[in-house]
């Protein structure tokens, strides 16, 4: 038995450019340090379900962070998921496939229509310029914007 092997010589005639031209995410991406035990159950699980190992912990934190979100009062889910959509629609981290405002609505209520969101939202910001809001909330208010300055200013 002999193998054959040929060549389609006008393939190789053609001296094409890589194209390195790729749109360069407008997120910083941030490293984590995980105990060797967690890797090993976090490899495990990825193995399992057949996907990547950072898709697996992509999928933790979300998790944790919507498990967080639903034992915070309605008002602090609210401004936080709004909080989420504004550094999205500032292009600091834009996840086309995700909206924290449209999950809030979803999960608290049982709605996603833009008019039931605005209704919330207006009505929170309602309380808050009229001081009917709590020190808690006015206080995560004061953070999150401190906090999205910072950010404004190292971008």
């Amino acid at each position: 038995m002999t193998l054959k092997i040929t060549f389609d010589e006008d393939a190789f005639q053609k001296n094409e450019e890589p194209d390195t031209n790729f749109e360069k995410p407008e997120f910083k991406k941030f490293n984590m340090r995980f105990n060797n035990l967690d890797l090993v159950i976090i490899d495990a699980i990825a193995k399992r379900n057949g996907t990547s190992r950072s898709q697996i912990i992509n999928d933790f934190i979300e998790a944790v962070l919507k498990d967080f979100l639903t034992n915070c009062s309605e008002d602090e889910a609210l401004l936080m998921c709004k909080y989420a959509e504004s550094l999205s629609e500032d292009k600091i981290k834009n996840n086309k496939d995700f909206s924290w405002d449209s999950w809030y609505g979803n999960w608290r209520y049982g709605w996603a229509t833009e008019g039931h969101l605005y209704q919330a939202v207006r009505s929170l910001s309602e309380d808050i310029e009229n001081n009917n809001a709590s020190t808690e909330l006015l206080r995560l208010l004061k953070l999150l914007k401190m906090s999205k300055s910072s950010l404004e200013s190292t971008t």
